[in-house]
């Protein structure tokens, strides 16, 4: 039995011997063999695996079943120590005796059958002379002996089915458990069971246990720190106890901070002759060159998640042989596999692989293996974009990928795929940067990353992912300077002019970083960023209330649109210049081109496009003085953002009926639309949004007059602060309303919204 993660293991199985051994006769049959080594003096929870061992054992030694249990998992994970805890708990169960044998698995010569029931046979009674040559023979007798007997019989580091068939019970009454590095699955009737990390709590306390001198206790946050570093593993955690144990003088903080540093943890986690590398290395060395590969290349993909497309475009396979490969290696416990076509390393195990690769002459294929994902990710989320917003330009002015990519079939596939793969696409583009251990991969691998982030924002700007945009911006613009990359730096300003970011997301501070991007597009001949930026610019031009100026970058970004064949986009901004019309007191022209657009919005048949129309005309109509057409149009956009899953758009869309609901003075709906929109900002951080709801809950709580003052001003007080900073137009009236809002709640039959203004005026 492995020493790290259980007791030291008392009998191995012999080597394979080359004829008779000449040793004296045996004990006498009948004897009660107590093999089982002792048991894990600080095993920590498992309750409910060992609950699950503890009840199959017992069934089998009351004659109900054979009892079989295989336990596999990653080197170091506590299988044996936790066959070994179930085997003591239920010893007294098995009164003919307990058999235990280290079936050497994972060296290099694993034990033999052979050989390993002459041991068991002797361990039973048999002497010397009695035990057959012929290996048939001796499984035959093994299963004799047994019969009517209630032996329990522990088989430690098993390889795989072959060795431990002939080792089995032929009737109910004993019990066999099994632990493996590999996956044994031709057991018949076996319990199958997954070992893995253990819980943070487990890990903690098993910490504690070994190290009882009380500083795990007073410092319980580098404690978690210690054991995340450890990956909850009971080898790494036991080694990291075993060396605070041997460094009184040591705070738990240091050796967390030492674990800190990837590179060198594999170096930290040995102490006495264990480490955590030599357990892996055991089961990699026993992998094939194929799997061996596998193991290598996966563990350059940045994400803790991935399939086999992944795989595929990391390996340069079909996915039919990358899965097998993976396959493999969830065979050999160096991968697991949490659901259907995903895979993982567990962290420590990661690490591994990375330092495998960096030795091997795959470590020159890396780059190549990142940049082959870099443009199977970008292919797909291409197809995706197509696929969700069919009537946009993007997909055909993002550069060319080198890989097919996956195509989904439809629209649900593709929200599907979307789904489980934003952590691949951040990560895939942010390893392509130079995030990580590696540096970048090259002026040639920016386009492909730039515009792997362009087609993510159109999927994720109205979702609270959008912020997860900024940070690989940034670093893309830092690196579109270095190499002299005009089109890339005005994409990525315009990405980092979409995203708000606290402190520094004023609509004057955009409006430069968009101007910027708009200079950068005109050298880079981008008309893609050229139309976008331009409209966004735009907007953030009415949003300051400069309509005028607004409205000539309008029509420019809508002729820009057209030009790049982005017809869902052209009819989009028609609405804002509906809306920029009505504002500069156009109304007749306004509502005749409202009618037109939202037609055509119509007869496109796109949600999204629609949805963002009827919003646009709903605000011009309210603008205009129309609150109740101006409602009917804002409750259809907000049901086809609902549809769509735009979040920002649904939120906005609420706050403006709150807005509708004050214009009819309806006080009691506008503070629960504004309530509504408040609950969808919540997970988006968008300041324009939570003002805007702010204001409308703020002036209906006045209203009503059901609630301290105070309550509804403080409202009033944070939306004048976000749009403020914002700089938003609204904000204006917000001033003008606190300078006259009372401090005191009317009374019962006082008319609404009069008394005295100085807690307003000490709110600004």
């Amino acid at each position: 039995m492995p020493a790290p993660t259980g007791a030291p293991a008392p009998t191995r199985a012999p080597a394979p011997q080359s004829g008779r051994e000449a040793a004296p006769a045996g004990p006498r049959a009948g004897a009660r063999p107590t093999q089982l080594p002792p048991p894990v003096r600080d095993f920590t929870g498992r309750d409910g695996p060992l609950d699950e061992l503890t009840g199959l054992l017992k069934d089998a030694s009351e004659s109900r079943a054979v009892g079989l249990a295989v336990l596999t998992g990653l080197g170091g994970v506590g299988k044996s120590a936790l066959a070994a805890a179930a085997a003591h708990r239920t010893r007294r169960a098995f009164p003919d005796g307990q058999l235990y044998v280290d079936l050497r698995g994972a060296d290099a010569e694993p034990a033999h059958s052979a050989d390993v029931l002459a041991h068991l046979l002797r361990s039973l009674g048999v002497a010397e002379g009695g035990v057959p040559d012929d290996a048939g023979q001796r499984g035959a007798l093994f299963r004799s002996l047994l019969a009517g007997r209630r032996v329990l019989i522990l088989l430690d580091n098993a390889r795989d089915t072959a060795q431990v068939r002939p080792l089995l019970p032929g009737t109910p009454g004993s019990a066999v458990l099994v632990t493996s590095r590999t996956r044994i699955v031709g057991l018949p009737g076996a319990r199958l069971l997954d070992v893995e990390a253990m819980s943070e709590q487990d890990a903690l306390a098993m910490l504690e246990t070994i190290v009882a001198d009380g500083r795990v206790a007073v410092d319980r946050d580098s404690a978690r720190q210690l054991v995340a570093a450890c990956g909850h593993l009971p080898l790494a955690v036991r080694i990291a106890a075993a060396r605070l144990t041997a460094r009184p003088d040591w705070a738990v903080a240091d050796l967390a901070a030492r674990l800190g540093d990837e590179r060198h943890r594999l170096d930290e986690l040995e102490a006495d002759g264990l480490g955590v590398d030599a357990a892996f290395r055991l089961s990699y060395e026993g992998l094939d060159a194929d799997a061996a590969r596998a193991f290598r290349l996966t563990s350059a993909a940045a994400v803790p998640l991935f399939g086999r497309a992944t795989a595929a475009a990391l390996l340069d396979l079909d996915e039919d042989a990358a899965e097998d490969a993976l396959e493999a290696l969830v065979d050999a416990g160096l991968l697991e596999a949490p659901g259907v076509d995903s895979y993982r390393f567990h962290d420590l195990v990661r690490i591994f692989a990375r330092r495998v690769l960096a030795a091997s002459p795959d470590a020159a294929e890396r780059p190549a293996a990142q940049r082959r994902l870099l443009h199977h990710v970008l292919a797909t989320v291409t197809h995706v974009v197509r696929c969700l917003r069919p009537l946009s330009g993007v997909p055909d002015l993002l550069c060319p990928a080198q890989a097919p990519g996956y195509r989904p079939a439809d629209a649900e596939a593709a929200r599907a795929w979307l789904q489980d793969s934003h952590q691949l696409i951040r990560a895939t583009a942010e390893q392509a940067l130079g995030k990580g251990p590696w540096p970048d991969l090259g002026e040639a691998a920016l386009r492909p990353a730039v515009d792997l982030l362009t087609g993510w924002a159109h999927l994720v700007l109205g979702t609270a992912r959008r912020r997860e945009l900024q940070g690989p911006a940034r670093r893309a613009l830092a690196l579109a300077h270095c190499h002299g990359d005009a089109r890339s730096a005005g994409r990525a300003l315009r990405l980092i002019a979409a995203v708000p970011q606290p402190g520094a997301d004023s609509y004057r501070g955009i409006e430069r970083t968009l101007r910027q991007a708009l200079r950068f597009a005109a050298l880079g001949c981008d008309p893609l960023t050229e139309s976008e930026a331009a409209y966004e610019l735009a907007m953030i031009l009415a949003a300051m209330g400069r309509t005028d100026e607004a409205l000539h970058l309008f029509e420019q970004a809508c002729a820009r649109f057209v030009e790049v064949g982005s017809r869902g986009d052209s009819v989009r901004v028609l609405a804002h210049v509906v809306r920029a019309h009505m504002v500069l007191g156009h109304r007749e022209r306004a509502e005749a081109a409202a009618d037109e657009v939202l037609r055509s919005a119509r007869e496109l048949g796109d949600r999204g496009t629609l949805g963002h129309v009827l919003y646009q005309i709903g605000c011009a109509l309210l603008a205009g003085g129309r609150p109740v057409r101006a409602a009917a149009h804002l409750r259809e956009s907000r049901q086809h953002h609902q549809w769509v899953g735009d979040l920002r758009w649904e939120a906005l869309a609420w706050a403006r009926l709150a807005h509708c609901a004050l214009a009819r003075e309806r006080p009691g709906e506008a503070a629960a639309c504004a309530t509504q929109a408040l609950a969808i900002e919540g997970d988006l951080g968008d300041p324009f949004c939570r003002g805007l709801a702010l204001a409308a809950r703020g002036r209906a709580l006045l209203a009503l007059g059901e609630t301290p003052a105070l309550s509804a001003l403080a409202s009033l007080r944070t939306a004048h602060r976000l749009l403020s900073a914002r700089g938003a137009a609204e904000a204006d009236e917000l001033t003008s309303l606190l300078w006259t809002a009372p401090t005191v709640p009317r009374q019962p039959g006082a008319p609404p919204g009069r008394g005295a203004a100085s807690a307003a005026r000490a709110a600004l």
